[in-house]
C-alpha cells in the first residue's frame, strides 16, 4: 500500500474529500517527474493555485516535495504522454479487437476550493459519448464520428502497427506505434470497430501475456475506473475514400 504525504497547504487546498480521493488515486500512480511506478510513499503536488481549477499529480518523495505552486505556463510534463495497449477480443466479449488508453501518470483536476478530483480527460470523453462501464460484457456506445486507423508495418504480422485515433472534431486523440497481437489488425478491420477503454490500469503496452492483461483490464473495469466506447476502425485507403465522398 502506498503511503500518501501531503503538505499542510496541499491539505488546505484539497479539503477532506479531495485528500481522501488523492490517497485512493495514488495507489496506482506513476511518478509525474520520473514516470516510474510509485511504491512505498507518494507526495501530492498541486499546481494552478491562483486559477479556477487546480491540477493534482503524484511524485516519489525524492523527485519532488509535496507543495502548492502557481502554474505559470503550459505543462510539458511527461504525464501528458498517452500509452496504448492492444488486446485480442476478450473472452466472453463481443468479438472486437480491444484498445486500452492510459496516461503515463494520470493527473486530476479539482474546482477550487475543496471538491472532488476529476481525471483531466474524463469530462471531455464523457462529452464525446464515452460511458462508465462496469463489466467487459456490456456493449459500450458507438462513436460513429471517431475513427481508428491501424497501419501495418511491412513484413510483420505482430508487433508492428502504427495507430492513429481521431475524435469527432478530427483532432488526434492518439498517434504512434502500438504492439498488436496476431490478427489484431485483421479482426479490427473486418468487424469495422474496436472497443476503446480509457482510464488508469496497470497494462503493459509491450506485454504478450494476454491472460494477465485481460485480468488487469477486468479488474479496472470492475472497480469502475474506466470509460469505454466503440470506435469505427478502417484502413487509410477506406478513410480517404470516405472523406472524398463527404
Amino acid at each position: 500500500m502506498v503511503t500518501v504525504q501531503m503538505s499542510p497547504e496541499v491539505q488546505r487546498m484539497l479539503g477532506p474529500e479531495g485528500m481522501a480521493q488523492a490517497r485512493r488515486e495514488a495507489q496506482n500512480a506513476d511518478c509525474a517527474t520520473c514516470t516510474k511506478k510509485i511504491t512505498g510513499r507518494a507526495n501530492v503536488v498541486v499546481t494552478g493555485a491562483k486559477s479556477m481549477q487546480v491540477r493534482v499529480w503524484f511524485t516519489h518523495p525524492a523527485c519532488k516535495a509535496s507543495t502548492v505552486t502557481e502554474l505559470r505556463k503550459p505543462s510539458r510534463n511527461p504525464t501528458d504522454t498517452m500509452r496504448m495497449s492492444s488486446l485480442p477480443p476478450l473472452p466472453g466479449g463481443h468479438g472486437r479487437a480491444v484498445l486500452v488508453a492510459q496516461l503515463e501518470s494520470p493527473q486530476y483536476y479539482a474546482d477550487t476550493p475543496q471538491t472532488e478530483l476529476t481525471d483531466r480527460l474524463a469530462p471531455y470523453l464523457l462529452s464525446q459519448g464515452f460511458e462508465p462501464i462496469g463489466d467487459t460484457a456490456t456493449e459500450p456506445p458507438l462513436l460513429d464520428r471517431w475513427v481508428a486507423v491501424p497501419s501495418q508495418v511491412p513484413g510483420t504480422e505482430t508487433g508492428g502497427s502504427l495507430l492513429t485515433i481521431l475524435d469527432d472534431n478530427a483532432e488526434v486523440f492518439f498517434t504512434g506505434p502500438v504492439f498488436t497481437p496476431a490478427r489484431w489488425r485483421r479482426t479490427a478491420l473486418e468487424t469495422g470497430e474496436c472497443t476503446l477503454y480509457y482510464g488508469p490500469t496497470e497494462l503493459d503496452p509491450a506485454s504478450r501475456d494476454f491472460p494477465t492483461q485481460n485480468r488487469l483490464l477486468e479488474n479496472a473495469v470492475r472497480d469502475g475506473r474506466l470509460l469505454a466506447a466503440r470506435v469505427p476502425c478502417m484502413d487509410r485507403a477506406t478513410l480517404q475514400d470516405t472523406a472524398a465522398r463527404e
